[in-house]
C-alpha cells in the first residue's frame, strides 16, 4: 500500500463530524444564530468596502495614494460616518446569505452523497458557484444602490466623466431632501435614469465576479483545510478522530481563502463596479482600464479587498462554523469536533 492510499484510508476513516452537513442542523437555532453572525462581522468590516470602491473607482491615483491615504481623508474631509454611507441599503443583503447558504448546503449535500465527502474541495467549488447565481437577483440591485451612496457627494471624482452622473443630477434635482432618505432618494433616482432595468446594471459582472470567487474560495478553503490536517498527521502525527482545535484550522483557512479570492478576482471586482457607477457599456469600461490603468487594474483596490476578504471570511468561517456545531441534532452532538 503506497503512502497516498494510506492517506486516503487515514481521512475515509474519520468518525467524527469534521464537516457538520444541512441534515445534521437543527436549522431553527442554527438561523438566528448565523444572521447575527453575519450581521456583526459586516457592519465590523463595512468601511473597509467604502475604501476599497473609492480606491477602485478612481482614476490611477488621482484621488487617494493607497488604503491608509483614503482613510486618512475620507475621516477627515467627510467624517466617520463616510465609512458607513450606504450601509442601510446593504442590510438586505443579509437574505441573501441565508439563499445563498441553504442552496449551497443542500447542493452540496448532494453532490456528497452521490460523489463521495472526500472529494469536499471540488463539491463545494460547484456548490458554491451555483449557490451564487441564486443570490445575485437580490445582491445586484442594493449593491449598487450601495455604491452610488459611497460616493455621490464628491461623484465627479469618481464616475469617469460628466456624462455619467445622470443618476447623481437626478437625485440632487429631486427636491426631496427634506422628504426621504438619501437611500429611497437614490432608489428613486435609479428608477428615473434607467428604469427597472437600471437595477440590475453590472449583473453579468456580478456573475462574472462572484459565481468565480465562490468557487475559489471554497475550492481553496478546503484544499488549506486538508492541509491542516496532513500536517497534523504527518508532522505532529495526530489521530484524526481525536484532532482538537478545528475551529482554528476552519478559521484560518478562511482567511487564506479569503485573500486567495480576493487576488484571483480583483479584476472583475473593478470591472463591476465601474460599470455600475461609471454606468458604461462592458467595451467601454474595459477600453477605459486599458488606456488609463492597464496592468495596474490587478492590484487596484487589492489590499483593502484582501484585508476585507481575508477577515471577513476569517470570522464568517469562525461563527458559521461554530453557529454548526451548537447548532447540530441532539444525536449528533458527541461527533462535533471543536
Amino acid at each position: 500500500m503506497t503512502s497516498s492510499d494510506t492517506d486516503a484510508v487515514s481521512f475515509d476513516a474519520i468518525e467524527k463530524l469534521h464537516v457538520i452537513e444541512w441534515e445534521h442542523l437543527d436549522l431553527k437555532k442554527f438561523y438566528p444564530m448565523a444572521l447575527v453572525t453575519s450581521w456583526a462581522v459586516r457592519t465590523a468590516l463595512y468601511p473597509m468596502s467604502v475604501v476599497k470602491s473609492r480606491l477602485q473607482l478612481q482614476r490611477q491615483n488621482e484621488i487617494y495614494k493607497g488604503t491608509i491615504d483614503a482613510f486618512k481623508k475620507i475621516v477627515k474631509t467627510e467624517g466617520r460616518l463616510a465609512l458607513y454611507r450606504g450601509y442601510w441599503i446593504t442590510l438586505p443583503q443579509l437574505s441573501v446569505s441565508f439563499m445563498y447558504s441553504n442552496v449551497y448546503e443542500r447542493i452540496r449535500g448532494v453532490l456528497s452523497k452521490e460523489f463521495g465527502s472526500h472529494r469536499s474541495a471540488t463539491i463545494s467549488a460547484v456548490s458554491g458557484g451555483i449557490a451564487s447565481l441564486a443570490g445575485q437577483l437580490l445582491f445586484v440591485p442594493t449593491d449598487l444602490i450601495a455604491q452610488h451612496m459611497m460616493v455621490y457627494k464628491n461623484a465627479e471624482q469618481f464616475t469617469g466623466s460628466a456624462k455619467n452622473l445622470d443618476v447623481i443630477k437626478a437625485l440632487r434635482n429631486d427636491k426631496l431632501e427634506n422628504k426621504l432618505t438619501v437611500g429611497l432618494r437614490m432608489v428613486l433616482a435609479v428608477y428615473r435614469v434607467d428604469g427597472l432595468k437600471g437595477f440590475y446594471r453590472g449583473y453579468i459582472s456580478s456573475i462574472m465576479l462572484y459565481a468565480p470567487s465562490s468557487m475559489v474560495f471554497w475550492s481553496s478553503y478546503y484544499h488549506y483545510l486538508d492541509l491542516f490536517k496532513r500536517i497534523r498527521v504527518d508532522v505532529f502525527k495526530e489521530n484524526l478522530n481525536e484532532i482538537k482545535n478545528l475551529t482554528v484550522d476552519q478559521s484560518i483557512s478562511g482567511l487564506l481563502g479569503g485573500v486567495t479570492t480576493a487576488v484571483f478576482t480583483n479584476f472583475f471586482d473593478v470591472l463591476r463596479i465601474r460599470i455600475q457607477v461609471h454606468r458604461t457599456t462592458y467595451l467601454e469600461t474595459l477600453r477605459r482600464i486599458i488606456r488609463y490603468e492597464g496592468f495596474s487594474v490587478f492590484s487596484k483596490g487589492l489590499v483593502p479587498r484582501m484585508i476585507n476578504n481575508g477577515i471577513y471570511s476569517l470570522f464568517i468561517m469562525l461563527g458559521y462554523e461554530t453557529a454548526k456545531k451548537f447548532c447540530v441534532l441532539p444525536e449528533y452532538e458527541e461527533k462535533v469536533v471543536w
